[in-house]
């Protein structure tokens, strides 16, 4: 039988191996500017974004109504806040000449955990020792109630310490719901002013809150205000509706 003949070998010329190679090269260049440049690829971001905070659930928040025993009246604790304070000082001037001999009866009032001091247009960061301490208690007490709460890392708005006789004058002004008595308790060094609307956060913006949490939060302070004025008798509370404020003056 005759043997069938071996397949030829195909042979291809130098010039198409130099086509196949550049057809190849293309191919190469190509898939590459697709992977880096062309369409690039998506990459993974290199931080997951936190995902946005759900609805708040209003009902974790516990009905308190305290505001509703912080009623004092000016004429009831007057007398007592001049007895307790210092004299009035004249103007911002007389605070610094106080203040620099030693003897101004005054602390001043700084920053914490739980509470902001805003700046003050008609005003200056300082509070009798006795004043300046029960801020602290009340403070402390807040931040204790609220720890278990979602919004644990609230602070307090200080919105109003001690006043010159200068700038209680001028605060009534240019504010209508403010007294213009230049012998007002904030005068006595004894007075102090915070906000139940507004919440601050640890790095001191206003908070964002739901309307049940921020009820939460004003009760919570009105709590530890009543609480403590059960056993101070000395401590006066004032739930201030135009000022959205709890005013106290502590006359001891």
């Amino acid at each position: 039988m005759a043997t069938a003949p071996a397949p030829k070998r195909r042979r291809y010329s130098p010039k198409r191996i130099l086509i196949l190679l550049g057809v190849l090269a293309f191919i190469t260049a190509a898939l590459m500017r697709t992977c880096s440049g062309g369409a690039p690829i998506a990459e993974a971001p290199a931080e997951v974004a936190t995902p946005a905070p759900g609805p708040v659930d209003c009902k974790r928040y516990p009905f308190k109504h305290f505001s509703k025993h912080l009623k004092d009246r000016l004429p009831d604790y007057k007398k007592l806040s001049q007895a307790s304070g210092i004299a009035p000082l004249a103007d911002e001037q007389a605070l610094d000449r106080a203040l620099a001999s030693g003897r101004s009866g005054l602390k001043r009032v700084d920053d914490n955990e739980a509470l902001v001091v805003q700046e003050m247009a008609h005003g200056h960061p300082y509070l009798t020792p006795v004043a300046h301490q029960v801020l602290l208690d009340i403070g402390k007490r807040f931040k204790q109630k609220i720890a278990n709460s979602d919004v644990a890392h609230a602070r307090l708005k200080v919105t109003s310490l001690l006043r010159t006789r200068k700038d209680q004058r001028n605060l009534g002004r240019s504010n209508v719901n403010a007294t213009k008595d230049v012998d007002a308790p904030h005068t006595h060094g004894t007075s102090l002013d915070i906000s139940y609307m507004r919440f601050l956060s640890a790095t001191g913006e206003t908070l964002e809150l739901a309307a049940c949490q921020q009820v939460f939060l004003a009760e919570t302070l009105a709590e530890v205000i009543h609480e403590m004025r059960q056993v101070d008798k000395r401590i006066f509370a004032t739930r201030e509706a135009q000022q959205a404020c709890y005013h106290l003056s502590v006359c001891r």
